[in-house]
């Protein structure tokens, strides 16, 4: 081979380490530095990265700081995540600073000084009823009209996940609403205004007359949904967090818009174990009697369902309530679960296997493996309805449970605790 072929297998060789290098860099920084990292207000906190990489603080506000135990000023703070480094910032605020390799500018990364935060983990099986905003369409068909032809009004009009929210200048609350304005309908087009993609549409719709006389506009609609859940915390001023994750609705596999719901007690009465390619689930009843209301939902988005708890639920307690967890002080290694399968709330244990700091994770932030065998011997893992359950490891709260995975139930994902804190 001569020296120009052997020049250039080198150079080939060296631009494919160093396209490896650079996307195993920006991949090592993507999953392992957060872009916002969140810290208590006068508390060391270590940090312990084993990256070749520095930080250096861009905001001369920062004025109270200790590393490793010595207060250095703003314009000198330089942190060496190559090694465990110990911070501690005693002023609360937003600072900036500037993550770099070798000298080199990489990314932007806020660190966020708050107060601590203590929640209380719950674990509790709830029976979860919402309604939506408007009625959300389902999907469209065909009706017959009064002669025996069929017709298909609402076709390229209305699309499966719209909410009707006015008909005919008229609210629409409910399926009956919808049901009453078409029972006095006279004939002609009917003005909707439907919610789309987070956006307010006009559109124009021709209900049928049909065999019977009654006018329909070809849609099937829905305007509820109900299931089991767990309660993943409750704070002090009684505001709860569930599920770790969105209700989608099972026909159009969307988030649902809700224009509130109910939390109500429930009791499982058994449990369907789960099986690699079948998902488990627990078989509870929701008892609606009144005075068995446990609270409001008030929100419902892709970290789970929240609201407000009823004055007398009384399920916070400050003895038993644990400091938030943020997502650098998430460990690989043993953690515990907090469900209810066999009538007792109860701690289980559990392995996390893998994080994504990056925050990208979108609920699914962390894998952890049930290694518990009694909970195994119960439910072979993770079953559906167990969304919501809090993980706590060292003594903080630091997620939840949010899916299972199909084909192996012993695992599945879990939810950092402060993305559902930013709800």
């Amino acid at each position: 081979m001569n020296r120009k072929k052997y020049r250039r297998w080198l150079i080939i060789v060296f631009i494919i380490y160093l396209c490896a290098f650079s996307y195993y860099l920006s991949y090592t920084i993507h999953t392992s530095i957060p872009d916002v990292w969140k810290l208590t207000v006068g508390k060391e906190e270590t940090l312990d990265f084993n990256l070749p990489l520095t930080m250096q603080a861009d905001d001369e506000s920062l004025a109270v700081a200790s590393i490793n135990g010595e207060r250095v000023p703003s314009d000198q703070i330089h942190l060496n995540l190559n090694e465990t480094v110990s911070v501690n910032i005693e002023e609360k605020g937003t600072y900036h600073f500037s993550l770099k390799w070798m000298g080199f500018h990489l990314k932007d990364v806020e660190v966020d000084v708050v107060d601590e935060t203590k929640l209380m983990p719950l674990g509790m099986p709830v029976g979860i009823y919402i309604r939506t905003k408007g009625v959300m369409v389902l999907g469209t068909g065909s009706v017959t009209d009064y002669e025996g032809d069929r017709a298909e009004p609402a076709a390229d009009v209305l699309q499966s996940g719209d909410y009707i929210l006015e008909a005919d200048h008229q609210k629409i609350q409910s399926i009956d609403d919808l049901t009453d304005i078409l029972e006095h309908w006279e004939g002609g087009d009917m003005l909707l205004t439907v919610l789309r993609n987070n956006e307010s549409e006009k559109v124009r719709v021709t209900p049928v007359r049909t065999e019977d006389s009654e006018y329909k506009i070809g849609a099937w609609i829905r305007q509820d949904a109900q299931g089991i859940g767990t309660l993943s915390y409750v704070d002090s001023e009684n505001h709860f967090a569930a599920l770790g994750h969105s209700i989608t609705d099972v026909d159009t596999s969307r988030r649902i818009d809700i224009s509130g719901g109910r939390l109500y007690q429930s009791n499982i009465l058994s449990i369907v174990k789960g099986q690699n390619g079948v998902p488990g689930e627990m078989v509870g009843n929701i008892d609606y009697k009144h005075g068995q209301t446990l609270g409001r939902i008030e929100s419902n988005n892709e970290n789970g369902i929240f609201g407000t708890l009823a004055e007398d639920a009384g399920l916070y307690d400050e003895s038993q309530a644990l400091p938030v967890g943020y997502r650098h002080e998430v460990e690989k290694g043993p953690a515990t679960v907090r469900c209810c399968v066999d009538g007792n709330i109860r701690d289980y244990e559990v392995e996390i296997e893998s994080l994504e700091l990056g925050g990208s994770g979108k609920n699914r932030d962390m894998v952890i493996k049930i290694t518990d065998e009694d909970l195994l011997n119960a439910t072979n893992g993770i079953v559906q309805g167990m969304s919501g359950s809090p993980i706590i490891q060292n003594g903080k709260l630091i997620g939840a449970v949010t899916h299972v995975f199909v084909n192996d139930s012993t695992k599945g994902y879990g939810i950092f605790i402060e993305n559902m804190l930013e709800h």
